[in-house]
């Protein structure tokens, strides 16, 4: 699995005790990259656990009838192009905060780049599934008033499905935000 950090600390986070981090102590913070976990998502999600049963499933009632490794080939021809598929998509869909800003770069063959003041960030959270709870795998939902994408509630949002250690991640976007708020004297203030 891929380290969620790429920067010179030695721990995970720094210091993620939910006290506001002041703009200086952001410009020291490492960078934090994260992603879709192919691997949490094969193996730490329901729709992974789905996806092998279903193969398994198909193998065995094929095999019962004695065609087990036709169906095993056909099977392994749908299944691996699938798997490398989503591989190469969590592998070119790359998010990371550095100082005041969450990138993003997605695509395969065709990439984009956004960037994301922190301060517009209005919401952060994770969503668990029974089986990402046992791994500590989740979701996270990143909502933000940048205009560059809007949903039907006027808000952008973005999903990044299977992430590995999720709640520390949206500890410290949390907490990052907070102190670019507090930084330039931003408040939140919906209307509507």
């Amino acid at each position: 699995m891929n380290d969620i950090l790429s920067g010179p600390s030695s721990s995970k986070f720094g210091d993620v005790s939910g006290r506001a981090k002041t703009m200086n102590d952001l410009d020291h913070m490492p960078v934090i990259e994260f992603r879709s976990s192919t691997l949490a998502w094969l193996l730490q999600s329901g729709a992974g656990w789905a996806f092998l049963i279903f193969c398994c499933a198909v193998i065995g009632v094929a095999a019962w009838f004695g065609y087990g490794l036709i169906a095993a080939g056909i099977i392994a021809a749908a299944a691996i192009p699938y798997i490398l598929y989503r591989h190469l998509k969590n592998i070119t869909h790359v998010y990371w905060l550095d100082g005041d800003r969450l990138f993003m770069r997605r695509g395969i063959l065709v990439r984009s780049e956004e960037e994301i003041e922190l301060y517009r960030i209005k919401d952060v959270k994770v969503t668990f599934s029974i089986i990402q709870q046992m791994f500590e795998n989740g979701d996270l939902i990143i909502s933000s008033s940048d205009r560059t994408s809007l949903d039907s509630n006027g808000r952008s949002e973005i999903v990044i499905s299977n992430v590995v250690d999720a709640r520390a991640i949206r500890g410290e976007v949390r907490d990052r935000v907070e102190a670019v708020r507090v930084r330039r004297g931003v408040r939140e203030l919906d209307i509507g």
